[in-house]
């Protein structure tokens, strides 16, 4: 049990730098098509839904992580909101992604509607900026408090096969 923790911990926290690098790609890619006025084509299509699948991507991980660890099970104490610590861990972090990745898939959903250029563009860029603006927020950076701050770049533990 412990190896997958450490697995599927190490893969949502390289993940991030993914999300990260598509959400800046897209924001680019609408904020050139609003000031340039240029044509939606598919490859912008295409970005968004990378970005989307990534998101997905890391929330099954975040949910499978949030239950293996029993994060659901600090309500039960009564001070999960006292606690700076438990409150980021059992609530804010997931809460702040969730609503990022609903922010992303609102912006996705854009792709698909029959409407101008400019419009897809702009609603695609404020949706994803304020997905990133919320994820960046949200991330448990290594400067943050203690026990809620994690490596920025994660080592992999790898089990000993003897």
């Amino acid at each position: 049990m412990q190896s997958y923790l450490s697995s599927f911990t190490y893969l949502h926290s390289i993940l991030r730098y993914f999300i990260l690098l598509f959400a800046f790609i897209v924001m680019i890619q609408s904020l050139m098509g609003m000031v340039g006025k240029k044509k939606f084509k598919p490859i912008n299509k295409q970005s968004v839904l990378v970005l989307l699948i990534f998101c997905d991507l890391q929330l099954l991980l975040g949910v499978m992580l949030y239950s293996m660890r029993g994060y659901a099970s600090m309500f039960s104490s009564g001070d999960v909101m006292k606690d700076p610590v438990k409150r980021f861990w059992a609530v804010e972090h997931g809460v702040g992604m969730i609503i990022a990745i609903a922010l992303v898939h609102i912006g996705y959903s854009t792709t698909k509607k029959l409407m101008d250029d400019d419009r897809k563009f702009k609603k695609i860029f404020w949706c994803v900026f304020s997905a990133l603006i919320i994820i960046a927020a949200t991330i448990p950076w290594q400067w943050r408090t203690p026990g809620v701050g994690r490596p920025n770049i994660p080592s992999v533990q790898l089990m000993n096969a003897s």
